[in-house]
């Protein structure tokens, strides 16, 4: 796959995920609902401060939305240290029970 045809069909899928019509993501990025319509179809590519700001708006990565998602970000900044080694263990933990089987 191209880059753009993976770009194209991230913007499809999160704005759906997200429930929010072409119109209404035109409007907080500040576009035309047919802006977001080509970038949809693959028909143009979008700038990369849009890029950016669809990040922000869909709670995701610059780079995830570049590329097919093959890995989950969570974001654990708000959790305490402690908090964030128990996620890393549990991650850990559960890496070794897949490897395993």
């Amino acid at each position: 796959m191209t880059i753009l045809y993976e770009l194209c069909e991230r913007i499809a899928e999160l704005r759906w995920q997200a429930r929010m019509t072409q119109a209404e993501l035109a409007k907080r990025l500040g576009v035309t609902r047919s802006a977001v319509n080509s970038w949809e179809m693959g028909l143009s590519i979008p700038q990369l401060k849009h890029v950016i700001e669809m990040s922000k708006i869909f709670n995701t990565t610059v780079d995830s939305m570049l590329k097919s998602p093959e890995q989950v970000v969570v974001n654990i900044t708000d959790l305490t240290k402690e908090e964030q080694q128990a996620v890393f263990n549990l991650v850990d933990c559960l890496k070794k029970y897949h490897t395993e089987k």
